[in-house]
């Protein structure tokens, strides 16, 4: 019965303690920051252009950040993010908390802009909402494509005979060619981005036959 009994015991130590352990979010102030002061130009240049975009280059467009803002905010405040990197100091953690926590607002607390999240024919736009979030993960200097960069308006003026007929038949140009190949189109289907939708395309044959405004 002694030997029963001394069982029961081992086995309540050995097996009755074991609860999964979740790692805490550290808390960090909101209410540093006026609602007024939070935009995505002002968090963006604080941390996503000094710490994130170098390997995360989608992060510099509103929509990306704001599509990814708890996932993002978890990872930074846990210091998972930036990699290789010491962590933010407290300060940056809380501005990013008090951001994403006022919905992560575009700018002056209004998180919807209509206007600018209408994509045009002009590089601002176009980098900002595609080439920087589905191209140049792999076309920049250090990337799998740095063969042909393009990260910088200038790198497609550069390569404009090459890559865009020279302004000349858009429809049949190297780089119309390749994001509109419906077997191999750019992004590679394996990749982990989208491929690029009608408007897009056609908002890209716009820009190129504006000239690269």
């Amino acid at each position: 019965m002694k030997h029963l009994y001394l069982i029961f015991i081992l086995l309540q130590i050995g097996c009755g303690n074991k609860t999964e352990l979740k790692e805490e979010i550290p808390k960090f102030a909101l209410n540093r920051f006026p609602i007024e002061e939070l935009s995505f130009d002002k968090v963006s240049a604080s941390i996503f252009e000094k710490s994130c975009t170098q390997c995360h280059p989608g992060y510099s467009d509103y929509q990306t950040v704001k599509k990814d803002a708890q996932k993002i905010l978890e990872q930074v405040l846990t210091d998972r993010m930036p990699k290789n990197s010491p962590g933010l100091d407290e300060d940056l953690k809380s501005l990013l908390n008090a951001w994403v926590s006022a919905g992560a607002p575009l700018g002056g607390g209004d998180t919807d802009n209509e206007e600018d999240n209408e994509l045009k024919p002009t590089w601002d736009s176009l980098s900002r909402k595609v080439f920087f979030p589905k191209c140049v993960s792999c076309h920049n200097a250090n990337g799998q494509a740095n063969f042909l960069e393009l990260d910088d308006r200038q790198d497609f003026f550069d390569n404009r005979d090459y890559l865009l007929n020279n302004f000349e038949d858009v429809e049949n140009s190297y780089l119309i060619e390749v994001i509109s190949d419906p077997d191999e189109p750019m992004p590679p289907f394996w990749s982990p981005f989208t491929q690029l939708n009608e408007t897009e395309i056609a908002t890209i044959k716009e820009w190129i036959e504006k000239g690269l405004p």
